[in-house]
C-alpha cells in the first residue's frame, strides 16, 4: 500500500513539475501577444515599418511581415533571415481544456499579429526580464507546494490506513473466529454479515468447505461407533469361548475359528471402507478397466459356491465394454453384489452386462427373490445396515460397493423389476482410455 502511495505521490509531483514548465511557456507567449497586440494596433502593410520600437519592456524585437499566402514581404534589419510563421491568436492560447505545446520556445519567443490589411506581422522578442519573473514566481510556487506535499501525504496515508483497518475489522473477526473452529464445535461458521464484498465469495468457499468437513467428520465419528458396536459382539462371544474353555479346560476350536473369522471379514471390510473413502479424495488417475473380463471373472471365482449351495448362475456378458475406475475396488463392489445376491437371494442369479443407448455401460444383478421394498432401497446401502440383525453378515458389502463405485463416477441402485435387481451404471471408456 505504501509503495503504491510513493508511486502516486511521485507521478503526482512529475505532473505538477511539468503542469508549472508549460505554465511558463504560456504566461510568456500570452505576454508578448498583449505586447505585440499594442505595437501594431492600426498598423498595415503600407505603413512605415521601420518605424516599429526596436525595444519593449527591456528586451529586443525582431519582425518579419507575412502576406495572406505566408510569403514573407519584409523583416527587420536586426534579423539575417525571416522569422518562421507562426499561426494562433491570443483567444486561441487563453482557449481551457485545449493541449498546447511550447516546446520550440527558447530565449527568444515570437508570435503573430493579424493585420486589417490580411497580413501577418510575426513580431519577436528577447524577453529576459519576463521569463526571470516568471520563473521566479513559479519556483516560489513550487516550493510552497514542496512544502505542504508530504502532510498531505502523511495525512492521506493515515487515512487511507485508517479507513482500511476499519474496512477490514470484520475480516479480521471472521478470521480469529476461523481459528478458533475446532472439531469440539464443528458447527461453527465464519460470518458473513458486513464483510466486503470482495471478500464474501471467499468466506462463502470457507465455510462450505467447513460444512462439507463437519459432514465427513460425522461420517467419521459415526463409522467409529457401528464398528465398536459390531465388533463388540464377536469379541464378547470370543471373550465367553475362552473362558469357558479356561475353567472346562478344553476349547470349541472349530467355534473360535468361526468367530476369528467374523472379525478377520469384519476388520478387513472396514479397511478396505476406509481405502474407498481415501480414494474419493485422492489424485491418483483412474485406468481404463475391462469391466467384461471382470465380471467374468468374478463369475468364475465364486461358481464353487454356487454349487455348494446348489444354486444356480447366469452370465450374459457383452464383449469390449471398458470403464475408468480402480480395478481392485470395482472387482471388490462387484463381488460384493453377486456375493450378496448369492447369501440373502433366492433361486437363479443373474449377472447381465450390457450397453445402454445413452452411452453407459449397465451391469444388472438379480436373483429370483422378493427384493427389497422401495422405501429401504436407500437405507440398505449405509454403513452396517443389515436386513435381519441375526445375519452373520456385516452390513458393509453395499456400502464398500457404492463408495467404490462413486469413486469411478458410477452409481448403484435398487431398479423396479419383477424380481430383486441391482444395477450399476458406468460411464463408459475406450480401450485406449480416451
Amino acid at each position: 500500500m505504501f509503495a503504491a502511495l510513493l508511486l502516486v505521490g511521485m507521478l503526482g509531483l512529475g505532473s505538477l513539475l511539468w503542469h508549472l514548465y508549460n505554465t511558463r511557456d504560456e504566461l510568456r507567449y500570452s505576454t508578448l501577444l498583449l505586447q505585440a497586440q499594442e505595437i501594431a494596433q492600426d498598423l498595415t502593410s503600407a505603413s512605415d515599418l521601420s518605424l516599429l520600437p526596436r525595444e519593449y519592456a527591456g528586451g529586443e524585437l525582431y519582425y518579419t511581415l507575412y502576406d495572406a499566402g505566408g510569403v514573407a514581404l519584409w523583416h527587420s534589419a536586426n534579423l539575417p533571415r525571416p522569422l518562421r510563421m507562426r499561426p494562433g491568436t491570443l483567444d486561441e492560447a487563453l482557449k481551457p481544456m485545449r493541449l498546447k505545446s511550447y516546446r520550440g520556445f527558447g530565449k527568444v519567443i515570437g508570435v503573430p499579429v493579424p493585420l486589417a490589411d490580411g497580413t501577418t506581422l510575426i513580431v519577436s522578442k528577447l524577453d529576459t526580464l519576463e521569463r526571470n519573473l516568471i520563473d521566479a514566481l513559479l519556483q516560489t510556487r513550487l516550493l510552497h507546494g514542496l512544502l505542504v506535499l508530504p502532510p498531505f501525504l502523511l495525512v492521506t496515508v493515515l487515512i487511507m490506513w485508517g479507513l482500511m483497518r476499519w474496512t477490514l475489522r470484520p475480516v479480521r473477526q471472521a478470521a480469529a473466529l476461523a481459528a478458533d473452529i475446532s472439531p469440539h464445535d464443528p458447527e461453527r461458521r465464519i460470518p458473513l454479515k458486513h464483510l466486503p464484498r470482495e471478500v464474501l465469495p471467499l468466506a462463502k468457499a470457507a465455510n462450505q468447505a467447513l460444512d462439507r468437513l463437519g459432514q465427513a467428520l460425522a461420517a467419521q465419528k459415526q463409522l467409529v461407533a457401528d464398528a465398536a458396536h459390531e465388533l463388540r459382539t464377536p469379541l464378547t462371544v470370543l471373550d465367553l469361548r475362552l473362558q469357558k474353555m479356561q475353567h472346562e479346560g478344553k476349547a470349541d476350536w472349530p467355534a473360535i475359528e468361526q468367530e476369528m473369522q467374523r472379525l478377520r471379514r469384519l476388520v478387513g471390510q472396514l479397511l478396505t471402507l476406509a481405502r474407498r473413502d481415501h480414494a474419493l479424495h485422492s489424485s491418483a488417475t483412474d485406468d481404463v478397466v475391462s469391466l467384461s473380463r471382470l465380471t467374468r471373472e468374478v463369475v468364475a471365482s465364486l461358481i464353487p459356491l454356487f454349487e455348494q449351495q446348489e444354486r444356480e448362475v447366469q452370465a450374459d456378458i457383452q464383449d469390449q465394454v471398458f470403464v475408468g475406475g480402480d480395478a481392485d475396488a470395482l472387482c471388490d463392489a462387484v463381488l460384493n453384489i453377486v456375493e450378496n445376491a448369492l447369501a440373502h437371494g433366492q433361486g437363479t442369479v443373474a449377472v447381465r452386462l450390457y450397453r445402454a443407448q445413452d452411452g453407459a455401460a449397465l451391469l444388472d444383478i438379480s436373483d429370483e427373490g422378493p427384493g427389497v421394498p422401495a422405501h429401504l432401497r436407500e437405507t440398505v446401502f449405509q454403513r452396517f445396515h443389515k436386513g435381519s440383525q441375526d445375519s452373520a453378515g456385516s452390513g458393509l458389502g453395499l456400502a464398500i460397493a457404492r463408495q467404490a463405485l462413486r469413486n469411478a463416477e458410477a452409481d448403484i441402485h435398487f431398479i423396479d423389476a419383477a424380481s430383486c435387481t441391482v444395477r450399476m451404471r458406468f460411464p463408459l471408456a475406450s480401450e485406449n482410455g480416451q
